[in-house]
């Protein structure tokens, strides 16, 4: 069945010319941008799905996304809805290999599956730093790409999709939603993902790379779900006999099935993996040269130009036809029609031009920006990060060492008691001597030990100072980019509606010229002696789509 969207145009200004794929969410179409001659990749909301709130959650999580601006997640160029509510997200097209077929092919090494982690990785700090949840990670949602010569280019896809399938079963009270042979234990259980969730989903994948195998693997979804819950998985290393430790030590603690015994975050996470890659043998990695830039054939010429171009080759044939001047009074309005709407069209098509540029220009500014706060909220969650691994440290300490003080008071006491009963006993010799002998160190290691406690303290108090700070200083970093990224948005739509209405009023226009076309030829197409400017105009610039030639001025007739 022919699908009835292939060949619209959305929003005036992307072209669908292929399906590239569907799932239960949506469908994935390859696009050109009209007005910049960009290829794309289009999703459409499922009609089926596209209720008022199905609508707001995909709009709201591509917006979300968007905001990320990371290289390593797939870049979002816009995202609305047409003018009968379909709702579409505007994407890179990526040209790669997604990581489900790469690992098919059997077991990574440890320095190429380590690579590509660190590349996710780093994507998802800085998406969990701005609030993202990607839900569902899986090797089907991770592509590998060639880009500036290197394989293994990561790019992650459909954020948040997950969430938003589970609104459309919402009705199904219970149901869990995701894919389960990468989900969480929590996320089998019916709890909302987290970042934590995400990084267990990671561990898979890792643990995946590196063996050729799933952790678990059952008869069914629900059996899959219960081994994530309650079955440890099998050490990678009993399927990789020589597996680094610090390979195997990542995997088992990002599978572990209670969220707080797992990385306390992606950047933790990260400087794990960046020291497996200095520990891991490297192998030299395949590099491709940019493919040349071949020389492109002759073009027709288009647009404005085309039309100016037709209307002189009009202009010769009734030269031609009526040599004295007595040309039909409605084909000389059909040809000031056509050099006057001509004429139009190339203001029409300057001044689309120019906002199209204007809107191209904004859309570099606004990334450039998301981009320079997305880092620096990075960099502020990176040091977070640090101190609170730090003060988790302190803590761990402050109770060994609460333990020494009160042993140390149970020491102190225990010689008073001893004293109090030689003095009673008129006890005055040796054993007295060496029990307030014994007591004065167990004081001054009482001293020592709450001194030392009281500067463990201190360093507690200001290491969350200094991390409350620091999440205050990417609090504010994050409220100045949503409220610069409402504005450039607002500033975005206003554009895309200018060279939205420019685009429509060229269309008119491009209409209206292809019926006077239409008109100049029927009004010559019993004249076969313009068949041969008809063939040049049609060899130099075409005619337009849709414009009927007539049978003794087409080529047909040779």
């Amino acid at each position: 069945m022919a699908d009835p969207l292939l060949g619209r145009v959305i929003n005036r200004r992307y072209r669908l010319e292929e399906q590239l794929g569907s799932g239960g969410m949506g469908v994935v179409y390859r696009a050109r941008h009209l007005l910049i001659d960009r290829i794309v990749a289009i999703k459409i909301l499922v009609p089926g799905k596209n209720t008022d709130h199905l609508r707001a959650w995909f709009l709201r999580e591509a917006r979300a996304v968007n905001r990320i601006n990371h290289a390593h997640i797939v870049d979002i160029h816009d995202y609305g809805e047409t003018d009968d509510g379909l709702a579409y997200l505007v994407m890179e097209l990526l040209d790669g290999t997604p990581l489900n077929e790469v690992i098919a092919r059997g077991p990574m090494p440890v320095s190429r599956a380590a690579d590509i982690i660190e590349q996710c990785c780093a994507a998802l700090a800085r998406a969990h730093d701005l609030g993202v949840i990607h839900r569902d990670l899986k090797p089907d949602n991770v592509y590998l790409l060639e880009r500036g010569g290197r394989k293994d280019f990561v790019k992650i896809l459909d954020f948040g999709l997950a969430r938003l399938m589970q609104e459309t079963a919402a009705a199904a009270r219970g149901a869990v939603f995701g894919t389960p042979e990468y989900m969480s234990p929590e996320q089998t259980l019916g709890a909302e993902a987290t970042a934590a969730s995400d990084l267990y989903s990671l561990g898979v994948v890792f643990y995946e790379m590196l063996t050729g195998k799933l952790p678990f693997e059952g008869p069914g979804r629900s059996a899959v779900m219960e081994q994530h819950r309650s079955q440890p998985p099998v050490p990678p290393s009993r399927h990789v006999p020589g597996l680094l430790p610090l390979g195997e030590s990542i995997v088992l603690k990002l599978l572990e099935k209670e969220p707080s015994r797992r990385y306390r975050d992606a950047h933790h996470l990260l400087e794990d993996v960046k020291a497996l890659q200095r520990q891991a043998p490297r192998n030299p990695w395949e590099t491709t040269a940019e493919p040349a830039t071949g020389a492109r054939g002759a073009a027709r010429v288009g647009g404005v130009v085309a039309w100016s171009l037709r209307a002189a080759m009009f202009a010769r044939m009734l030269a031609r036809v009526y040599p004295a001047g007595d040309v039909p009074r409605h084909l000389a309005q059909a040809l000031d029609q056509l050099w006057n709407m001509s004429a139009q069209a190339a203001r029409a098509e300057g001044e689309m031009g120019a906002d199209a540029a204007k809107l191209e220009a904004h859309e570099r500014r606004a990334r450039d920006f998301r981009g320079q706060v997305g880092r620096r909220i990075e960099e502020l969650a990176r040091e977070v990060s640090h101190g609170r691994r730090r003060i988790a440290e302190l803590h761990e300490r402050r109770v060994h060492l609460v333990k020494l003080v009160d042993e140390a008071r149970g020491v102190v006491q225990s010689l008073r008691g001893r004293i109090s009963q030689l003095e009673l006993a008129g006890e005055m010799g040796a054993p007295l001597r060496e029990a307030y002998q014994a007591l004065g160190a167990a004081e001054a290691r009482v001293a020592a030990r709450e001194d030392e406690l009281e500067d463990l303290n201190s360093r507690i108090a200001a290491t969350e100072a200094e991390c409350a700070g620091l999440e205050s200083q990417s609090r504010q970093y994050r409220e100045q980019l949503e409220h610069n990224a409402d504005a450039m948005d607002a500033e975005a739509a206003s554009l895309r509606k200018r060279v939205s209405e420019r685009t429509e009023t060229a269309a008119r226009i491009e209409r209206a010229l292809t019926d006077t076309t239409q008109v100049l030829l029927d009004g010559l197409g019993d004249r076969p002696e313009c068949r041969e400017i008809v063939l040049e105009t049609q060899e130099l610039v075409g005619l337009p789509p849709g414009v009927r030639v007539p049978a003794a001025l087409s080529r047909k007739n040779d």
